[in-house]
């Protein structure tokens, strides 16, 4: 079972007794750290146990610990008084957990702020559940520990479950526990979505939701529309994607899925973080080039998206297949039938070589379907025919790993060929 960690930095106070609440929950200290660890293992919503596994780790500097851990310095009637230090107060609590206390240096250069870093990461464990208390992290801690956090969750695959901070300064009598996840949960979300803008890559939107949204669905039993929307959105972005990258021709020009993710993005209006919201907004507008109705141009559209998201191998394949496909409706083919498809190719295939037809290799029923074909006003369209074989030869090669004696194309050259086939097509077919 994955270890509870606290993770908490020591100022040096002096500090004054207040009251500290979360939800239901108030206890009075003069520590902070106190106040959250109680709420964390006694608090009314306090789902796991913390047992002699887990740790609570307080990060000090000298003075943090000659002036707060050891004794407490305190403000009493303006007056500084020594009481009782967070070490003692810790111990009077008996809880289960381990306590530990790091020393870090002051942070007044940058080598001692990478150390402060390599320290606090050191003491962190693969797999390790992690809440931060940052209410004492002052000037540049709060930027290092969300870089610390990113950083641990990268190599040490550990989860945040809470980041908090003590308003010991709020106006009101009852000083608030404020949660702050939402800032790393933003962090994520725009990673996430950059993946997918930059990448075409939906895998980590998807274990967002997975991690982060499907918890919440069940916490309230799929009433929290906000989370329900993003991951009906999420899951129907990932379902498109997916038949994009393994090239699903019949899928992509039906638009049964584009259809109803474009309803999910439709409906998409807020998300439960609202600086989510734009990201979001950008994300629907990558799909403003496909049509929600079954639309041949759909397999055009996705063959550009895949090019744009470097997926080129799916881009030469669903390009080809959309221009076969192009010819089909106009001569009243049946775009699924795979034997009147073929008539397509080799009707290409005798233009662009200019076969008499004594040397045409095809079956001998094809024939007619091949005539009827090549009767087409396009299949007059040099630029057209040209194109096509440039996509063949392309393709081959790229599906063949380049696995041929006679001058196999370069990574550059496949990019170009199907850069300039796209840009072709569109001018030829959509004009």
């Amino acid at each position: 079972m994955a270890r509870k960690v606290f993770i908490s930095v020591l100022g040096t106070g002096p500090y004054s007794e207040c009251t500290y609440s979360r939800d239901s929950f108030e206890f009075s200290t003069r520590y902070i750290q106190i106040a959250t660890l109680k709420y964390f293992i006694e608090g009314p919503k306090n789902n796991d146990k913390w047992t002699d596994k887990d740790c609570a780790i307080f990060f000090l500097t000298q003075k943090a610990e000659d002036e707060q851990w050891n004794v407490g310095k305190s403000k009493l009637k303006n007056e500084t008084v020594s009481l009782t230090g967070l070490k003692d107060e810790l111990s009077n609590q008996h809880w289960p957990i381990e306590i530990k206390a790091r020393h870090i240096e002051d942070g007044q250069n940058e080598k001692e702020i990478w150390s402060i870093f390599k320290t606090i990461y050191d003491e962190i464990r693969s797999e390790d559940e992690l809440y931060f208390d940052i209410t004492h992290a002052f000037r540049y801690l709060p930027m290092l520990l969300l870089t610390l956090i990113n950083y641990s969750k990268f190599l040490k695959n550990v989860k945040l479950k809470s980041i908090t901070y003590g308003n010991f300064m709020s106006k009101e009598d009852k000083k608030p526990i404020m949660d702050l996840t939402s800032i790393s949960m933003l962090q994520d979300w725009t990673y996430a979505a950059g993946d997918y803008l930059n990448n075409g890559c939906v895998d980590s939107l998807t274990s967002l939701c997975k991690e982060e949204i499907k918890p919440i669905l069940r916490e309230t039993k799929g009433k929290d529309e906000a989370a329900s929307k993003l991951n009906r959105f999420v899951e129907l972005l990932q379902r498109v994607v997916d038949s994009f990258r393994t090239c699903r021709g019949i899928q992509i020009i039906n638009a049964t899925d584009l259809s109803r993710l474009k309803d999910a993005a439709n409906n998409l209006d807020s998300t439960m973080i609202e600086p989510l919201n734009p990201i979001f907004e950008k994300i629907k507008k990558s799909l403003v080039y496909f049509d929600e109705k079954e639309n041949l141009k759909n397999a055009y559209s996705a063959a550009k998206w895949c090019f744009d998201n470097k997926l080129y191998q799916q881009s030469a394949t669903i390009l080809q297949e959309f221009v076969v496909s192009f010819i089909c409706k106009r001569n009243g083919i049946d775009i699924a039938d795979d034997k009147l498809r073929e008539c397509v190719n080799s009707a290409f295939a005798i233009k662009y070589q200019n076969l008499d037809e004594s040397k045409w290799t095809i079956k001998e029923e094809n024939k007619e379907k091949v005539k009827e074909i090549l009767k087409d006003d396009l299949m007059d369209n040099l630029d057209l025919v040209k194109l096509f074989s440039t996509m063949t030869i392309v393709r081959n090669d790229y599906n063949h790993s380049g696995m041929r004696k006679d001058n196999p194309k370069t990574p550059s050259s496949i990019i170009s060929n199907i850069d300039d086939c796209l840009k072709g097509f569109s001018k030829i077919l959509f004009n």
